[in-house]
């Protein structure tokens, strides 16, 4: 956590910063960040829904402590290493840096360049524990920090119990193929049972005839059949197009981490 961030401010507060060359802190209740008195609910541990969202505010060049910053002006294939940190509530209710209202109890995160808004996936390096935050913010500005995740994102990932660590950032293309990290292995997943008899039905039926060994998986209420996992892509589309000769169109492709 880092106290002297600017990633609450908006591209007009950014900018009144730079001419009065301090913070207004009179805007904030607390004098110091910290974490709510409750813990994030599952629900809003969610990751969020990953949508096209045209780029907006808070992506033109910027100054922060003598340093310039070009934000990304469009989503293209980006990945990156280093630290997180995670900012709580003193800046909840306060504006994003692209006009939102930061929720501490949401999932999103604050970044110097990357487009604003954009999705990336985060994942602790240290426990391979992942989330999907919406990036809708600047900063941090402090070490070597990368991200600032949300205090909920920060509590789902293990950033909170450490106050800081070691993460990697991958920008999520909307519309596109998701991509997959390089410690990932494959698995088929069918989808669509209502109920556990009916997967087990096409279990047993798909097994034999593929001779592959498979598993039932429950979620939700709906229950999939799941065939892997495969170290080669190439292994599992070729499965997924067998499974799609004996009529099952619910089939896709899924990317699981490497124990």
């Amino acid at each position: 956590m880092n106290n002297n961030r600017l990633s609450f401010l908006p591209a007009f507060g950014l900018f009144a910063f730079l001419l009065s060359g301090c913070a207004n802190n009179s805007r904030y209740a607390d004098k110091y960040d910290s974490a709510p008195t409750r813990p994030p609910t599952l629900l809003e541990q969610q990751d969020p829904e990953v949508t096209n969202d045209p780029i907006g505010r808070g992506n033109l060049p910027y100054e922060v402590f003598g340093k310039s910053y070009t934000p990304m002006t469009e989503r293209k294939p980006f990945s990156q290493k280093g630290t997180a940190s995670w900012y709580g509530k003193k800046f909840h209710g306060h504006l994003t840096s692209n006009g939102e209202i930061y929720n501490m109890f949401g999932m999103s995160a604050a970044h110097k360049t990357l487009p604003l808004p954009s999705y990336v996936k985060v994942t602790n390096l240290a426990n391979n524990k992942t989330a999907v935050v919406r990036v809708n913010d600047r900063g941090p500005f402090h070490g070597d920090r990368i991200i600032d995740l949300s205090y909920a994102a920060a509590f789902k990932l293990g950033v909170y119990d450490t106050g800081t660590a070691r993460v990697k950032v991958e920008l999520i293309i909307p519309d596109q193929e998701p991509y997959i990290p390089e410690q990932s292995l494959y698995q088929v997943a069918l989808h669509g049972f209502s109920d556990e008899g009916s997967a087990n039905e096409s279990l047993k039926g798909l097994t034999l005839m593929l001779n592959q060994d498979a598993k039932v998986l429950a979620k939700d209420n709906t229950h999939k059949v799941v065939f892997g996992p495969f170290k080669q892509k190439n292994d599992a589309n070729e499965l997924l197009q067998k499974i799609k000769e004996f009529g099952y169109e619910s089939v896709a492709i899924e990317s699981v981490l490497a124990p």
